[in-house]
């Protein structure tokens, strides 16, 4: 048996082999902090339960439109409509199971073998993984704490960009948190670049400043969004994507031959969630600003650097170069000794990313305050 060569490169999530580990412990008798995973602890909506349990008692359990019933792909271009002011086609539409298969099928369908795709570093670790696993090849554009942890027009004209064709960014970010400014955006769409913009932590947004989709800047921006992060639904795998119209008949058929179609009864919690919940959404925006500000204070006290606040999503990427060189070392220490879980930072790219650790501000405050403890108990050990 052989392993395709489009496997060189892949990596580990190492996200998961932290939780995996923490798991571990806890199967022992451990009690585990987990500031590791970005996941919401929060529930789904109740609006959204009771949408997918009718749905389930009314039968709706069988096959859909490959890319979504309709009633949901309206609603989406609803939610642009009123939040944005944007005024798309629901045609234009495509739901998808979870973002993750939605960046699947747009490189599977856009790159040809050894098509380049920028992308920031540090910056979410399955966007090359992805692009590879299409025998594309990522462009990883280093950033610094200095800009802000994002991409900018001077950055871009710094590197040699010249046979890359494809841009993703997140905003806000993940592991950064950075909101990425509007010029960055028209600097790529300018110049004729393909632009994907993954705006699944929009609205969980603490920087005051107004948000905006990339679609208000072109047609022919791609965005990609879904439920699991503001609406607490990672289960449920339901996304979307928003595709200029020469896209929609190629996405249609990579629908039909990888996915059949979204999960049935969860595009009826979607449906909730759009039209329902925008009260939900604020709750638990105002409650991860509550926690964001209670952890950097926290990790500040003992010492951790952070020069840049993040402004949106659930993370804080801290500098860990005062207590060891090695993040990676750092964390899995940190998790078996004090158990309390974290990512290293070389889970996110390769420029500088050793000096940081990713804490996620998904637990309630008490369990964060409980951490910060522990960890300066730990810290005067060491």
């Amino acid at each position: 048996m052989t392993i395709s060569s489009r496997m060189n490169g892949f990596t580990s999530f190492i996200v998961m082999d932290v939780l995996e580990a923490a798991l571990e412990l806890e199967r022992n008798g451990a009690d585990v902090v987990h500031l590791e995973v970005g996941e919401p602890n929060f529930d789904p909506p109740g609006p959204v339960v009771e949408a997918m349990q009718r749905a389930t008692a009314d039968g709706q359990t069988h096959y859909t439109h490959s890319m979504g019933i309709a009633p949901l792909r309206e609603a989406v271009a609803e939610y642009y409509a009123r939040h944005y002011g944007v005024s798309i086609a629901p045609d234009r539409v495509c739901m998808t199971t979870g973002t993750s298969a939605a960046f699947l099928m747009l490189f599977g369908v856009m790159l040809n073998p050894g098509d380049r795709v920028g992308m920031s570093d540090p910056g979410y670790p399955c966007y090359p993984n992805f692009v590879r696993f299409v025998s594309g090849q990522p462009v990883q554009i280093p950033i610094s704490e200095k800009q802000g942890f994002q991409l900018t027009p001077d950055s871009l004209e710094n590197h040699d960009l010249s046979k890359t064709r494809h841009f993703v960014i997140s905003s806000p970010a993940n592991p950064t948190g950075t909101v990425t400014r509007k010029e960055t955006y028209e600097w790529i769409l300018h110049r004729g670049h393909t632009l994907i913009s993954d705006e699944i932590y929009h609205r969980l947004n603490y920087s005051g400043e107004p948000e905006f989709t990339a679609l208000q800047l072109s047609d022919d921006a791609i965005v990609v969004d879904g439920f699991s992060k503001r609406y607490a639904m990672t289960g449920c795998r339901l996304g979307w994507m928003v595709i200029p119209e020469r896209l929609v008949r190629p996405m249609n058929k990579a629908a039909q031959n990888l996915y059949i179609s979204p999960p049935t009864v969860s595009q009826y919690g979607g449906l909730a969630a759009l039209r329902e919940c925008d009260p939900h959404v604020e709750s638990m925006r105002q409650e991860y600003a509550r926690r964001h500000r209670v952890l950097i204070d926290g990790l500040r006290s003992l010492g951790f650097t952070i020069a840049f606040e993040p402004q949106g999503a659930f993370y804080v990427f801290a500098d860990v170069t005062r207590f060891c060189s090695d993040s990676y070392d750092f964390a899995m220490r940190m998790l078996q000794e004090a158990h309390v879980a974290a990512t290293p930072g070389a889970d996110f790219g390769t420029f500088g990313t050793n000096r940081y650790v990713r804490f996620a501000y998904t637990q309630e405050v008490p369990r964060i305050e409980d951490a910060i403890q522990r960890l300066s108990c730990w810290l005067k050990k060491q």
